[in-house]
């Protein structure tokens, strides 16, 4: 069974802030958070063990695992979901 990993950006940025109470500080704060998980992601990128798969759209975003030793790093990513196909 093959695995995709993606990132369904709206779901895990836009979509989990309150938006009957929305305020200014809980944007800041979830956009915070996601930056935070998102760099996680970035290092790895930079290192060369992980890239963005270019499908033309940004939900998803589509992980490529370069580096098999990182795979359980990004699968443990809060803004990772697996996927089997």
């Amino acid at each position: 069974m093959l695995k995709t990993y993606v990132i369904w950006w709206h779901s895990k940025f836009i979509n989990e802030i309150d938006m009957e109470t929305t305020r200014i500080s809980d944007i800041v704060d979830k956009t915070n958070k996601t930056i935070e998980h998102l760099k996680k992601l970035q290092k790895l990128e930079a290192m060369g063990k992980i890239k963005v798969k270019t499908t033309g759209s940004l939900n998803p975003i589509y992980l490529e695992i370069i580096d098999s030793s990182v795979e359980s790093e990004v699968a443990r990513n809060p803004l990772v979901e697996k996927l089997f196909e």
